[in-house]
């Protein structure tokens, strides 16, 4: 009996892959712009989510130990995660579940799971249509299934309109405007993303769109390292805002602190801060440093006493 292992980024990647293979070029879409449909299928059941989570993370708690015909059964009763389930299984790179892909079926499970109630659903759309797997490249479907499924909370859309609106990828669907990338990437924050909490720091200190502020990007820096989502982003730009007294007083041994944290990223600016330290700042930070990642369950080499050595090894 095949177990699923199977992780959002991995069924993203899987379409990028597929896509290489089927999509079709800017032109050619082009020249189908007028034709092409902007009306998403109507969600008719309660909206939930399967998962809403910006990391990779498996569905094995939904669907561990299960073969294709049962899910094909609980989709053909009505099932929304089932059907979503089958819906990803029909684009044929399911980890136990390969085989030749139907991008077409795939596509008509994925409508059904959205009209069913699965807001992943409206995500997974979304790529569809913006690569072009299986179909036509519909930038403007894309963008209605990502606007939807972001207005219900999924955080992986809220975060992509927020880099589409900043002009970063996803390119090519709204025009850059850094109040409403503000707006999504602020709701995605809110929900945990460290990586766009990360963003409205840079937004905030660059100043683009909206006022120079360094201590709210401060802020949304240090709130980012405690969010559950890839809290760890916001280290490296904490231990420059300590350095400079960005938006915070200086603080070497915090700045030290975070700069361990990135180890071994961060052992050249480890020495750089060691020839102004006094050895008790630098003992102090380095408990620091063990003591968060003790509380966070994180490791890096040097809290085994470890050091960074040139060659790329650790001693």
């Amino acid at each position: 009996m095949p177990h699923i292992q199977l992780r959002l980024a991995t069924f993203v990647l899987s379409l990028l892959t597929i896509a290489s293979i089927s999509g079709c070029d800017n032109a050619s879409t082009l020249s189908f712009i007028k034709s092409q449909t902007t009306t998403i299928v109507k969600m008719e059941g309660t909206p939930y989510f399967t998962l809403n989570t910006p990391q990779n993370k498996s569905y094995w708690d939904h669907f561990s130990n299960i073969t294709e015909d049962q899910i094909k059964e609980r989709a053909s009763n009505g099932d929304g995660e089932a059907t979503f389930l089958l819906g990803l299984v029909y684009f044929g790179q399911i980890i136990g579940f390969e085989r030749q892909p139907d991008t077409s079926e795939g596509t008509k499970l994925l409508q059904e799971a959205w009209r069913l109630g699965v807001i992943d659903a409206g995500y997974s759309l979304f790529t569809v249509y913006y690569k072009g797997i299986g179909t036509q490249v519909n930038k403007p479907l894309a963008l209605a299934y990502l606007q939807a499924s972001a207005e219900k909370g999924y955080i992986l859309s809220q975060k992509d309109l927020g880099h589409a609106y900043r002009g970063a990828d996803p390119r090519d669907l709204v025009d850059e405007d850094i109040q409403q990338a503000k707006i999504w990437f602020t709701e995605a924050a809110e929900q945990g993303d460290a990586e766009s909490a990360t963003q409205l720091a840079g937004i905030y200190r660059e100043g683009t769109g909206v006022p120079k502020d360094e201590q709210t990007a401060f802020e949304w820096l240090k709130r980012a390292e405690d969010m559950p989502f890839n809290g760890f982003l916001s280290h490296r730009g904490l231990a420059n805002y300590y350095e400079h007294g960005i938006g915070t007083e200086v603080d070497l041994v915090q700045a030290y602190k975070y700069y361990d944290l990135q180890d071994p990223a961060g052992a050249p600016d480890k020495r750089r801060l060691e020839a102004i330290m006094t050895p008790e700042q630098v003992q102090e930070a380095i408990r620091l440093s063990r003591e968060w990642q003790e509380e966070h369950g994180v490791f890096v080499p040097s809290y085994y006493g470890l050091e960074y050595q040139p060659d790329g090894s650790f001693k």
